[in-house]
């Protein structure tokens, strides 16, 4: 059996080194090169054979650590891009790219699954079966996961886990949440047509910045009476943007919004309804609107007896009482959830936080406490571990 604790402790070093090195370079979706690079001779520095071709044109890299029997394999997933931020931290290892941070501990996704990675190659003959390393590209922007599901990654794959690290809990704490974990994302780009008059004479016009709030209060007045009540949903409108001069009656507005939703049905009622209130607003007023949905992730669902049996094998090594069950589900969204369509999945937050690493994900000072990736590495290979031994 391997000491999953023990050996971690032993990769901790290691694994803050690569994190650092990840958080000093980071590449943002679909341009992750380096950074594939990077990890690609990592694994062939460990003896593994190691696949580019799963993600397209995007950056990907796959690799299997064969074991000693070849019963069943198991598919470890990281993600490896950063986010358009500007990073504020005042740290050694600042971000070196202008405008572009792991804000998201991507780097510590990827960190971990390394390292985790060279445990497990000095145990391969204690492995009674295969275990798949997966890097994805662009999870933040179109979810590399469909394109690398669609060439072929999970053919060979019996069961997927994932994990994030996640500031909300204290390092030496894993948390699940079995069935629905994470919501559906339908990006909204809207566009409200009107007539420009001066602002002396606005029966001439058309304005296209009055309908768009009648529009987006009546979104917000549908949320709260025609949703069904016990299907959780979010509608977010992030920017508006519209108008040339204070004096001149609006004749387009621009709006950017995202849909999170737990449930497909609701998810489509939503769009459907959107689309009908948009609709009859605008006639109202004579004007007219182009609706663009982008449809992204679907609702992540962590399969419960996957779940159940993670938190057992965790258990077993941070002890139970470090492993939290969710009291519900997250509203955030991870394309994790390509997989969980596919095959059997289990996907985990990793407490990351501490006193001083409170900052919230996607923000220009977010860090994490690097102790958490012991977590990390040992919950990773004790599931592994009892999985392949089944």
């Amino acid at each position: 059996m391997i000491d999953c604790l023990g050996e971690a402790k032993a990769h901790l070093q290691q694994a803050i080194q690569l994190r650092r090195y990840f958080h000093m370079h980071p590449e943002p979706s679909k341009h992750e090169f380096q950074t594939a690079a990077y990890i690609k001779k990592y694994l062939e520095d460990l003896g593994l054979q190691v696949q580019i071709t799963y993600g397209g044109d995007l950056p990907s890299v796959v690799a299997v650590i064969p074991g000693a029997q070849k019963r069943r394999t198991i598919a470890l997933r990281a993600d490896m891009d950063a986010l358009h931020i500007t990073e504020k931290n005042d740290i050694p290892y600042k971000s070196t790219v202008p405008g572009v941070m792991h804000a998201c501990g991507h780097d510590c996704h990827c960190a971990t699954l390394m390292e985790t990675a060279a445990i497990l190659v000095k145990h391969q003959s204690e492995l009674q079966g295969n275990v798949k390393l997966m890097f994805e590209p662009a999870e933040e922007d179109i979810g590399g996961a469909q394109f690398m599901i669609k060439n072929g990654v999970l053919d060979d794959a019996d069961a997927v886990v994932g994990m994030h690290c996640e500031n909300r809990f204290p390092v030496g704490t894993v948390y699940t949440c079995p069935g629905e974990m994470e919501a559906a994302s339908d990006r909204l780009i809207i566009k409200i047509m009107g007539k420009s008059a001066h602002g002396a004479m606005p029966h001439l016009g058309i304005d296209a910045m009055t309908m768009a709030c009648h529009f987006i209060l009546a979104v917000q007045t549908m949320m709260a009476r025609e949703k069904d009540a016990f299907q959780s949903a979010i509608i977010t409108f992030g920017t508006i943007q519209g108008g040339t001069a204070r004096n001149i009656v609006c004749d387009e507005v621009v709006i950017n919004g995202i849909i999170r939703s737990l449930n497909g049905e609701t998810r489509e009622f939503l769009n459907q309804r959107i689309k009908g209130l948009l609709a009859g607003i605008t006639a109202a007023f004579g004007g007219s609107y182009e609706l663009e949905r982008q449809k992204s992730n679907p609702a992540l669902y962590s399969n419960p007896q996957l779940t159940e049996f993670f938190n057992q094998a965790a258990g077993e090594v941070i002890g139970m009482e470090n492993v939290g069950r969710l009291p519900h589900a997250f509203m955030g969204c991870d394309s994790f959830a390509y997989y969980a369509q596919e095959k059997p999945s289990v996907f985990f937050f990793l407490g990351t936080g501490n006193e001083e690493m409170k900052e919230s994900l996607h923000s220009c000072n977010f860090n994490i406490d690097e102790n958490s990736m012991v977590i990390g590495m040992a919950a990773y290979i004790a599931v592994v571990q009892q999985y392949l031994a089944q």
